[in-house]
């Protein structure tokens, strides 16, 4: 029998290298497919590193605008503190009109900002002359790889949210006693150009007597506003620069003429009778009680005075107590807010506004681009 050399030899073996040719097919897609997904997955991982690195430098870029921003409000804050008129922020346009309100090229490596001062849109924001107490802050910040955040706030001076319609404020009944104390709701400082304000308001149904014949530039009313002065004390507490713990018994000086601050004392807290006696102190600023209050010697405040309890003072003639701005008393179980003796009381607007001036600036919104 004879064989044709194309099928000599058994089908098995034809078989197997059929299925060699198929396996080294199968390994060449099995490594490109490799290939294809290491390919992918790098590309993957330099695009994720990519936008990660990109989103912490525009993250870092927005940060160094805000903290710009906040630096531009405390250098407007002291600005306006120190100013001739702080009822407005107009000296300030015209001083940071073309100059920056801050600055930085240390703060982060590689990173710079910079805030600038404009009028608010109501005004024309390259107006100097501001007539709401709105202004704008721009802080703009750069960084890498052409990185730039912008972050705008609107900010405006602080205002009590209820002011008193007179110079000495009460809650509790109002004693006024011997013609060597008086009140004058005239404007002493004129700033900001508002009238001036009454004498003394209670709040119904609390009243005022007089004994002696003080000096008053009006009489005394009462009627319903309820300032509540719990919370504006604590309020206005959060940014003080002094803490009284004790009766002061030597001379004690608070702040200047050119640096109004906050003082605020615990009566209530500290004090075992809730009530803080002072004596001899001279202060500018805002002078805050929780408790009572008794002046129990010779006081120079020029600013504004918060009791949330009673106001009391002590001492004949001899002993002076020039007070010039506003006084704000509550009630206790002490009785009346009782004032005798040598007694000045002066509104004056602009020891207010001053007063003020040392909080920081309202936020009214804020926002970001980049």
């Amino acid at each position: 029998m004879k064989f044709h050399r194309s099928s000599r030899g058994p089908a098995g073996i034809r078989l197997l290298n059929d299925e060699s040719g198929m396996i080294l097919i199968a390994v060449l897609t099995l490594l490109t497919a490799l290939t294809l997904a290491g390919v992918t997955a790098f590309i993957m991982s330099s695009t994720n590193i990519k936008v990660g690195g990109n989103l912490k430098t525009n993250q870092t870029a927005v940060q160094l605008a805000m903290a710009g921003a906040e630096q531009g409000r405390q250098t407007l804050r002291a600005a306006n503190a120190s100013s001739t008129n702080p009822s407005n922020f107009s000296e300030e346009l015209a001083a940071y009109i073309s100059l920056p309100l801050a600055t930085s090229s240390t703060l982060v490596s590689g990173y710079t900002y910079s805030a600038s001062l404009a009028n608010d849109s109501a005004a024309g924001e390259s107006s100097t002359v501001d007539a709401n107490g709105i202004v704008l802050i721009n802080s703009v910040a750069t960084g890498p790889n052409n990185t730039k955040a912008i972050v705008q706030t609107t900010v405006k001076l602080y205002n009590l949210s209820t002011s008193s319609p007179a110079v000495v404020y009460s809650k509790d009944n109002v004693s006024l006693s011997g013609t060597a104390l008086s009140i004058s709701g005239g404007d002493g400082g004129n700033c900001g150009g508002g009238s001036g304000l009454g004498t003394v308001y209670t709040k119904d149904p609390a009243t005022t007597t007089s004994n002696g014949q003080p000096v008053l530039s009006s009489s005394p009313v009462s009627g319903l506003l309820d300032i509540d002065l719990e919370a504006l004390a604590d309020q206005l507490r959060t940014g003080a620069n002094y803490t009284i713990t004790d009766d002061s018994q030597v001379a004690e000086t608070y702040g200047s003429a050119t640096n109004y601050v906050t003082v605020y004392a615990d009566a209530i807290g500290t004090q075992a009778d809730d009530e803080l006696r002072i004596n001899n102190v001279t202060g500018h600023g805002i002078l805050i009680v929780k408790g009572d209050l008794q002046m129990a010697g010779n006081l120079n405040w020029t600013g504004i005075i918060i009791v949330t309890g009673v106001l009391r003072a002590s001492g004949g003639g001899q002993v002076g107590k020039n007070i010039l701005g506003q006084v704000y008393s509550g009630s206790s179980a002490l009785g009346d807010t009782a004032l005798t003796g040598n007694i000045d009381i002066g509104y004056d607007s602009c020891a207010v506004k001053k007063s003020l001036s040392s909080q920081p600036l309202t936020l009214v919104n804020w926002k970001q681009s980049y």
